[in-house]
């Protein structure tokens, strides 16, 4: 097709990107296995074809493995068919029978700016196949660190777990890739430190950290009003008298690798729930710090958040043993 560039204005432009120009207005339709086959086989034009008619398409539909289009695109790189089946109202958090989504599968192949099409139409960063991998996972055993990096500024929780019980952070080190190793290095470390300082400031100082209880979990409050996550806790041999444990829940934002984070404002949390048993807030007015009481070996926590699907706030989870100074 010829788009005769040296004159076509930018809205112009746009509109052949969204499928939108008018020569395709008045197109005949395709039947819906050609459609699939069409976007399977990256063939813009068919496919841009189809949508301008006046057939309706299922954009969502699904195969036996339950791969959808918006997938199908992202896998092949096809940037201009998942633009266009995006302007077109197809949703990008669908998932396969083993977990696997659209981002999920652009990480895994490499494709950066599929994965940053992705991330711009709303995709989820935290999801897992069931294997327990994530689209950050993919980029570390990839040796990406331009995906790492992005996925992470969207609120990827570098701490999750895969089904094996490794981190992103295992699959960067056996990437050999020292530039992605660094960056989630850099990034957890920064999230600690923030944390940490953000309680100093809270608390005026008069509380004193005396060590985590868990790795710091992030979650994307626009990826649902339900968090929750397993942990094995390890009580020290000797508790120091006069301490206890303390859940903290930030409400952060990332901007570029600086992370600001806070424990008090409007407040996202509505119920914490340990092992079965609610916990309750250290303060009456806020629900951001919470008594915690976890057990020597596995626990569950589970955290009710208001629905907020098109929030930018993420949360960032965390519990430390402390000790009033």
């Amino acid at each position: 097709m010829d788009l005769q560039l040296e004159w076509m204005k930018l809205d112009d432009f746009q509109k052949h990107l969204d499928g939108e120009d008018e020569d395709s207005a008045a197109a005949d339709a395709v039947p819906g296995s050609v459609l699939r086959d069409a976007v399977k086989n990256g063939d813009y034009i068919t496919v841009k074809v189809a949508l301008n008619s006046s057939e309706e398409y299922d954009l969502d539909q699904e195969d036996s493995s339950g791969m959808t289009l918006v997938m199908l695109a992202a896998a092949g790189g096809q940037d201009d068919l998942l633009r266009l089946l995006i302007t077109k109202g197809a949703k990008v958090n669908g998932r396969q029978k083993n977990g696997t989504t659209a981002l999920i599968h652009a990480a895994e192949k490499n494709f950066l700016t599929t994965v940053a099409i992705l991330l711009e139409a709303g995709a989820f960063v935290n999801v897992q196949q069931s294997s327990g991998e994530t689209a950050l996972m993919k980029a570390c055993k990839r040796g990406n660190s331009d995906i790492a990096r992005l996925v992470i500024e969207c609120g990827a929780d570098c701490n999750i777990l895969s089904k094996h019980h490794n981190s992103a952070l295992h699959f960067a080190k056996q990437s050999n890739n020292v530039l992605v190793y660094d960056l989630l290095k850099s990034h957890l470390e920064t999230l600690s430190r923030v944390a940490e300082e953000t309680i100093k400031d809270y608390f005026e100082a008069r509380l004193a950290l005396l060590e985590p209880v868990f790795p710091i979990a992030c979650h994307r409050l626009c990826e649902g009003p339900d968090f929750s996550m397993d942990f094995n806790y390890k009580p020290p041999q000797n508790i120091p008298e006069g301490s206890g444990v303390l859940l903290f829940i930030f409400h952060a934002n990332f901007l570029g690798k600086e992370v600001i984070a806070r424990l008090c404002g409007p407040c996202s949390v509505q119920a914490v729930v340990l092992n079965d048993t609610f916990q309750l807030p250290v303060f009456l007015d806020s629900n951001f710090v919470y008594s915690f009481s976890p057990v020597a070996g596995p626990n569950k926590l589970f955290i009710r958040l208001a629905e907020a699907p098109s929030a930018k706030v993420k949360l960032l989870i965390g519990a430390y043993r402390v000790q009033l100074q």
